[in-house]
């Protein structure tokens, strides 16, 4: 693992790594990408390309250990200083249980922190159990984003993260959904939940450069409606939690 950087911000979740999901394509992207977050103090990145076997059968957490090695290995030889580390946004179904025994879990930066997600237009039974045996087994899962997720009805979404927050799982927000671009409930709600205090993390949610300047756009958002100190929180104290955690 490098060393933590001593200053700067490190964005947890991130489609850095090229070539291997809808992410960066080629390590000109990547680059251009570290060039644009490092413009706003970022230092380092967790790489989470999807773990989704239906859709990225090859992304499981040994070959993206590899690939993050690769890119580092890239940007030393470039002269690039920026920190990655390995991780995932592990998808939840029905058979993601099985599949972390066969596979291993993805934690961020070897922690015992967890990213994932899910798409559904309601809240799967699977998603419980995925986070009850998470918990059991000594992890500590993280939600990524779920002011996206597709349930209609606000009551009902915030009555399921308060029982999942309750029992220990954390929850990511994205920046670019302070922007209104993925959508008019998702601006309104990310601004609810921030009201609210909810998260305990903020990310990019980087996939390309050509979409990184919504994204810090919805960070200056963020400054400019909730102040700088939150942002701070949850980009700068809590990852490094996460990377100084065995």
């Amino acid at each position: 693992m490098p060393p933590i950087p001593p200053t700067g911000r490190i964005d947890v979740h991130s489609h850095m790594l090229p070539g291997i999901d809808d992410g960066c394509e080629t390590i000109e992207e990547s680059i251009a990408s570290i060039n644009l977050l490092k413009q706003v103090g970022y230092t380092g990145t967790i790489c989470t390309p999807h773990l989704w076997p239906d859709m990225f059968p090859d992304n499981t957490p040994a070959n993206i250990q590899r690939w993050t090695d690769e890119l580092a290995a890239q940007l030393a030889d470039r002269g690039i200083d920026y920190a990655l580390w390995t991780g995932g946004e592990l998808r939840l179904d029905e058979d993601v249980i099985d599949w972390m025994k066969t596979h291993g879990v993805p934690t961020l930066a070897n922690s015992r922190y967890v990213l994932t997600d899910f798409w559904e237009d309601n809240w799967p039974k699977y998603v419980d159990q995925a986070f009850d045996w998470l918990i059991a087994q000594g992890y500590q899962p993280i939600l990524a984003h779920p002011e996206r997720i597709g349930i209609a009805k606000l009551d009902t979404l915030i009555e399921h993260l308060d029982a999942i927050t309750a029992r220990g799982v954390l929850l990511q927000g994205n920046f670019r959904c302070m922007t209104g671009e993925d959508g008019y409930l998702q601006d309104q709600r990310i601004r609810q939940f921030l009201t609210e205090d909810r998260y305990w993390l903020l990310a990019m949610d980087m996939h390309r450069p050509d979409a990184l300047p919504s994204r810090l756009d919805g960070m200056q958002m963020v400054v400019t409606e909730f102040g700088q100190n939150i942002v701070d929180i949850t980009t700068i104290q809590r990852p490094r939690t996460i990377l100084a955690t065995p």
